[in-house]
């Protein structure tokens, strides 16, 4: 009965499996420049330590980890390797000898190369082998994932709509029913999308070593923060055309254009110190509570947001938690919404 959605939803998820491969192979590609710039710094490590006047001392940790310290007191340079095993190696290199023009913090997948400039000790190279990666980064982009296949699979009421809604209705199920199954398939779609999304960034992070994934406490009500605005998003581009017959295309482009224009243009008006300008951004940053892409942005498991554009109206700025109950409720209200404009339908 829903065999027509779960091919569109196969189809979707088929290009985004496309686009994942590519992005695993623009990660072997980084990959590899990753190892040259490894192997550089390794021949100089190898270089410094087999030097004539380099002081080299091995010691064992109590948790097992190799130590190995090199002095070269020519060159000036200092350098601890710790050697964790399969887990991670750290390597410190401190001294006036290294050649560092500036700051830099480079982390690619679980590689992470730090230069400090002129620090207390001389100028400093730290290299992590294994970066934690935090979960919520992961989810973040596993949502927004999610988000454009909600939106390429939203409004399937409206296609109900288009020339066979008499045959829709001879089903032999009731016109919620249909709908909130329609409505099921395509949520399958893009939870099945952040699963996709989540196993490429892994097997990208493991091109570099075995992935360390960290978690906070606010953890969990980031990850249903972040499995709902892709359905919040997919139900108010749904309620937005379920009584159309025509021109769904139309409102799925222009509820993107409102989602990410309607934000800054509320900042921006507000910051307005002019009356009628300042109340009417103000309106339009409370009007931003109706959309669900603003409860997600970069500082998710932040509160009090206000320097970022759009987050400093009423919930918006509020914590995850919170967040999970707004978009809770916006999901509801959305559906619900929805059902009332297909049951009105009218043949």
């Amino acid at each position: 009965m829903f065999y027509v959605e779960w091919l569109r939803v196969r189809n979707c998820l088929r290009i985004l499996g496309i686009i994942l491969a590519c992005c695993f192979l623009i990660a072997v590609v980084f990959r590899i420049v990753a190892a040259i710039e490894m192997n550089t710094y390794y021949a100089w490590i190898a270089h410094e330590e087999h030097k004539p006047g380099a002081h080299v001392v091995t010691t064992h940790l109590a948790d097992g980890t190799t130590r190995t310290t090199i002095d070269d007191r020519a060159d000036d340079v200092h350098i601890v390797i710790d050697d964790h095993g399969w887990l991670r190696k750290n390597i410190t290199i401190t001294g006036n000898g290294i050649e560092n023009s500036g700051d830099s913090n480079v982390q690619i997948g679980t590689l992470g190369i730090h230069s400090l400039h002129g620090s207390s000790s001389g100028h400093s190279v730290q290299i992590d082998t294994n970066v934690g990666i935090p979960a919520d980064v992961l989810l973040f982009f596993a949502s927004w994932a999610a988000v454009i296949v909600g939106t390429v699979l939203a409004g399937p009421l409206a296609k109900e709509n288009g020339n066979h809604l008499e045959i829709s209705w001879t089903k032999p199920i009731s016109r919620e029913r249909l709908a909130l199954g329609l409505f099921g398939v395509d949520a399958i779609g893009m939870l099945a999308s952040m699963a996709m999304t989540i196993l490429c960034m892994l097997l990208c992070i493991a091109l570099f070593q075995l992935p360390i994934i960290t978690a906070s406490a606010q953890t969990p009500a980031i990850l249903v923060l972040c499995v709902l605005v892709p359905f919040a998003w997919y139900d108010l581009l749904t309620v937005c055309s379920a009584s159309l017959k025509r021109g769904r295309g139309a409102v799925l482009g222009l509820g993107w254009f409102v989602a990410l224009v309607l934000p800054g243009v509320a900042l921006g008006m507000s910051a307005i110190d002019v009356q009628p300008f300042h109340a009417i951004g103000v309106v339009l940053g409370y009007l931003t509570m109706l959309d669900p892409l603003a409860y997600m942005h970069a500082n998710l498991g932040d509160a009090g947001t206000s320097g970022v554009v759009g987050y400093s109206f009423g919930l918006l700025s509020a914590g995850p938690a919170i967040r999970d109950v707004a978009l809770a409720v916006l999901c509801i209200v959305y559906c619900t919404l929805s059902l009332v404009q297909w049951r009105r339908l009218e043949a």
